[in-house]
């Protein structure tokens, strides 16, 4: 989200998992990072948009015709202490420059049942920081408008290989960005994906995407910017293709 906001620290390898949520941080001074690139207008991409709330805004994808994917930190007031109202969420597709494809309120969201926030605001657990938002009306173009796909190809993780992620930094607010490539990282705590873009502060919630026969899957969903093992890098929360029976994870 465009609002600064997770823990700092050092992983220690006595408890990977618990360390390694103390390192997750909007870190400053100017790291190496993929640069950003305008995207233009293009079919594959309007299914990605800006999720907007009253105090700022988040990214988010179209991956049904009426489900948003997105980071859950982005759907907390800053000052009530609790989630925004679904009706104060809006979701607009394809945002460039003051137009746009598709607009919907949110009509509520489907959230992790172990999410949680500690007295700062910040995810306890970064595996649970991932949302669905349900839209008060499916938003579904066959012309313009499209879900993108959810899921590896092929049903497996594959560790090495090259991603994008696409969507609105603060300093880009109305046109979206693509940074690439973001290889995959080997090795990272359980329930967490980790990758070599070092993304600019107002991506969270955007996809992590790999090309597939038919296009382009969201493989994670963006969270931030972390510390980990001394060098700085991407981390997201892996989704699979369970909607809309089920919940992602």
């Amino acid at each position: 989200m465009l609002r600064p906001a997770m823990p700092s620290g050092k992983p220690s390898a006595r408890s990977a998992v618990a360390a390694f949520l103390l390192t997750v941080g909007l870190l400053g001074g100017s790291p190496a990072f993929a640069a950003p690139e305008p995207v233009e207008p293009a079919f594959v991409w309007n299914a990605i948009g800006r999720v907007n709330v009253p105090h700022g805004f988040c990214t988010g994808t179209l991956v049904g015709p009426s489900e948003v994917l997105t980071a859950a930190h982005c759907l907390r007031h800053p000052r009530r202490g609790r989630l925004y109202d679904p009706d104060e969420v809006h979701f607009v597709a394809g945002w460039r420059r003051g137009r746009y494809v598709a607009h919907a309120r949110a009509a509520s969201f489907r959230l992790a049942p172990d999410l949680a926030f500690d007295a700062r605001g910040l995810p306890t657990r970064l595996e649970a920081d991932w949302a669905v938002l349900r839209l008060e009306r499916a938003l579904l173009d066959l012309d313009l408008l499209q879900p993108l796909a959810v899921g590896w190809p092929g049903g497996r993780p594959d560790a090495g290989r090259a991603a994008q992620l696409l969507g609105y930094a603060q300093d880009r607010p109305h046109l979206p960005v693509r940074l690439e490539p973001c290889p995959i990282e080997p090795n990272g705590p359980a329930g967490l994906l980790l990758h070599g873009c070092v993304a600019h502060q107002g991506l969270s919630g955007a996809p992590l995407l790999v090309p597939a026969a038919t296009g382009w899957n969201v493989v994670a969903v963006h969270l931030g910017s972390i510390l980990y093992e001394g060098r700085r890098i991407g981390v997201a929360v892996p989704v699979r293709r369970t909607l809309p029976a089920d919940l992602w994870r």
